[in-house]
């Protein structure tokens, strides 16, 4: 076979990742791949059992939970790796004495591979649990004993490669891995990944149309964890502080699906007194997110760790002011175009305040921060620059199959 056959062949992608409705993850993921197959490439969708979700349990994926049944998906539980005893004394004591979710993890991570092998490229969306460490780890170890090119995607570290920090320079073997910030690049790097293998892209998202809405509220996103990093006790002093100045603020407040800690921070909005101040929501996508930040003032992300790229990207796209800290990865999408504060309660409350008086030009803000995610955030542009990285690495392993054979 020519060259040119060979590079004109589709190159088909094995593409490994959370695909479960109301998940910022899966969202994530799925959009990413519309726009990869519309930019050419052949991707085939594998998932499993997530954690979040009513399957987590069980040797059954609940399929009207995910976000459509175009994928293959690999029934096996998923085995938390602090459980509670909710879960049953046999379960508990699976995972503390014999480390089951270990188990399970890495059984999950072969039958990834057993899923994926003959792809041209295998790409693995990491996360964490049943998307995490230890299923990549099997799957790239595996795939380095029988020729594959795996790329991968980080979205989050790992406890798992912290505590095992020599088991990063699995990384090596890798085409290429992707992060979406020079923050988590350096993260990796510490933890020993090589910085030659790891390339930034931006996070990207949906464009939506605007449409004219009174801004009134304000918006705050709390993940999966939102005790962990988010600076929600900050954001309640703040709405306290506000409060008593007779700046009484709607804001509402959505996380993502199953959010740990979300009842403690409800009960600690009743403590404070502002509970009547905050509406709660699940996770928002498509059209109703972008109805809920157009209909927002500004984006409040107080944040400490984790990552923001979710709602700092929600907010570009939408024409939606932000106050954020300089923490993470939020100066990177942002910019000089972010209303920035030290994370404290007083800060943010002073910046509503600045907001509230109308000493900030919020117009002029949004719309620049709309026009910087029009050129660096659509998925289309972000599909066809991987598209283009995925059809080098699939042809390059093709040419070399080939002159192996006519050898």
């Amino acid at each position: 076979m020519s060259d040119r056959a060979i590079q004109s062949k589709p190159v088909q992608l094995a593409y490994i990742g959370c695909w479960y409705k109301n998940d910022m993850y899966s969202h994530n993921c799925s959009n990413l791949v519309d726009s990869l197959r519309a930019a050419g490439t052949q991707v085939n969708v594998v998932t499993s059992n997530c954690r979040c979700f009513s399957s987590a349990q069980r040797f059954a994926i609940a399929k009207d939970e995910l976000i459509n049944q175009n994928c293959s998906a690999v029934a096996i539980p998923h085995a938390p790796h602090d459980p509670g005893m909710k879960h049953g004394r046999l379960k508990y004591f699976a995972v503390k004495i014999l480390r089951l979710d270990v188990i399970l993890a890495t059984v999950r991570g072969f039958l990834y591979y057993n899923r994926t092998r003959r792809a041209d490229v295998i790409h693995f969306d990491q996360v964490l649990e049943a998307f995490g460490f230890i299923p990549f780890f099997i799957v790239i170890t595996l795939a380095g004993w029988f020729g594959n090119s795996v790329t991968v995607t980080i979205h989050e570290i790992d406890p798992f490669q912290r505590k095992h920090a020599r088991l990063n320079r699995c990384y090596r073997k890798c085409a290429e891995v992707f992060v979406y910030s020079e923050h988590m690049k350096n993260q990796l790097v510490a933890l020993g990944a090589p910085a030659e293998r790891i390339k930034v892209i931006r996070y990207g998202a949906l464009i939506p149309a605007i449409v004219p809405a009174d801004r009134k509220q304000y918006i705050y996103f709390g993940g999966h964890f939102i005790l962990r990093g988010k600076g929600y006790p900050e954001l309640l002093d703040a709405l306290a502080m506000l409060k008593s100045r007779e700046m009484k603020i709607p804001i509402v407040i959505y996380v993502g699906y199953g959010c740990n800690g979300l009842q403690e921070a409800k009960e600690m909005a009743v403590l404070k007194q502002v509970d009547d101040m905050i509406t709660w929501q699940d996770f928002y996508t498509g059209e109703e997110l972008a109805k809920a930040y157009q209909r927002s003032k500004a984006c409040i992300i107080p944040f400490s760790g984790g990552s923001a790229r979710h709602p700092v990207t929600s907010a570009m796209v939408n024409a939606t002011p932000v106050i954020a800290t300089r923490a993470v990865d939020i100066p990177e999408y942002l910019g000089d175009l972010g209303i920035y504060i030290d994370g404290t309660a007083a800060s943010i409350a002073d910046a509503v305040a600045e907001v509230e008086n109308g000493r900030r030009d919020l117009h002029s803000l949004g719309q620049s921060l709309r026009a910087t995610a029009l050129a660096e955030l659509d998925y289309h542009s972000i599909a066809s620059e991987l598209s283009r990285e995925y059809s080098r690495i699939g042809n390059r392993d093709r040419l070399q199959l080939e002159s192996k054979t006519v050898a």
